[in-house]
């Protein structure tokens, strides 16, 4: 979840603004907005974010408008169809878009007397890395202290008359980086653009691409790499990444998250060189099924000879995981 887009509502709330929030709730193929994006809109038109863009967000602008004039509002859902006709109902109408699929998107105002110190407490959260979970329903805005035991969707949106849209605040985009050299420092770079939640480990800690690794959302250092697994909270959403200056050093930080459910573990090198970083795992007592989850080499088979190119060839091989990794990410198709 993003920080930035609730620093925005924060620091607008505390100049006693009220704000005009659209999330979207759900969506299916095609659809230009998806599952999570979210806009703000200020009283002086203001914007942060966006829910699709075209016609469809320009629509809901003039929405907002209306609505921070009236003053008095009520949070409401729609079904917008992205193409001519929609289903004759309440909640649902035609976009003005012809991309195909739909979205639920969800509207309400945010208040400074009454949602502030809600607000105040989501940024708080987010910064901190810290779990909870936001609610929007025809009650407004709340949060509750709920936390994530395993994985599960981020976002649930129960329609009807006691409709409710839910989110987690802990991001579910994840990355352990075992190594802070030049590579890792790249790889940060890339994976915080990307939105996800990085951790850096380094046993080196006078390194200068871990000390002045401003990306990295935790710096973490490690006397061996094998320790670096268990710093790691919420294993089951984090991707991880060994990538450290040594080949000893790659057996230690893959022998210490072997046995833990991450979706995804892989190491950086050559053939040659993973080779014997198998050899030495089995040494060490890790099995060759262990061995044959790991991602060896990492990244798509590509042209990657620097460290921002061997970032980007990783990112993608991420990415391109992710929708078996975690069903959730695909589009369904209603």
């Amino acid at each position: 979840m993003s920080v930035d887009f609730w620093k925005f509502v924060h620091r607008r709330l505390s100049a006693d603004e009220r704000l005009f929030l659209a999330h979207v709730a759900r969506h299916s193929r095609h659809s230009p907005g998806t599952t999570g994006a979210r806009l703000a809109v200020g009283e002086d038109g203001t914007t942060r974010g966006t829910i699709g863009g075209g016609i469809m967000e320009a629509d809901v602008l003039q929405q907002a408008e209306k609505a921070l004039d009236a003053g008095d509002y009520t949070p409401r859902y729609e079904r917008l169809f992205h193409r001519p006709t929609a289903p004759d109902d309440d909640h649902s109408r035609s976009s003005g878009l012809n991309c195909a699929g739909n979205q639920t998107n969800v509207y309400h105002l945010v208040d400074p007397a009454e949602d502030r110190r809600i607000v105040d407490e989501i940024v708080t959260r987010i910064e901190n890395d810290a779990t909870g979970r936001i609610h929007i329903s025809a009650n407004g805005l709340q949060l509750d202290d709920y936390t994530p035991e395993q994985i599960e969707p981020p976002y649930r949106f129960e329609d009807g008359d006691s409709w409710r849209f839910s989110s987690l605040l802990l991001n579910w985009k994840r990355i352990a980086i075992i190594g802070g050299g030049h590579c890792g420092l790249a790889l940060s770079r890339v994976m915080t653009q990307l939105g996800y939640t990085v951790t850096v480990f380094e046993n080196r800690p006078d390194v200068f691409t871990f000390t002045n690794n401003d990306h990295a959302t935790h710096r973490i250092t490690v006397d061996d790499y094998a320790e670096a697994g268990s710093h790691i909270d919420h294993r089951h959403w984090t991707h991880v990444v060994v990538m450290t200056a040594n080949q000893p050093d790659d057996v230690r930080g893959l022998y210490g998250v072997a046995d833990d459910p991450y979706p995804y573990i892989g190491v950086m090198g050559a053939p040659a060189k993973l080779a014997h970083i198998r050899s030495d795992l089995e040494d060490l007592g890790i099995s060759s099924k262990i061995i044959d989850r790991f991602y060896a080499p990492i990244g798509l088979d590509m042209t990657s000879n620097t460290p921002e190119e061997i970032a980007i060839s990783v990112a993608a091989e991420i990415l391109r995981e992710r929708n078996e990794l975690f069903p959730f990410t695909r589009s369904p198709d209603h």
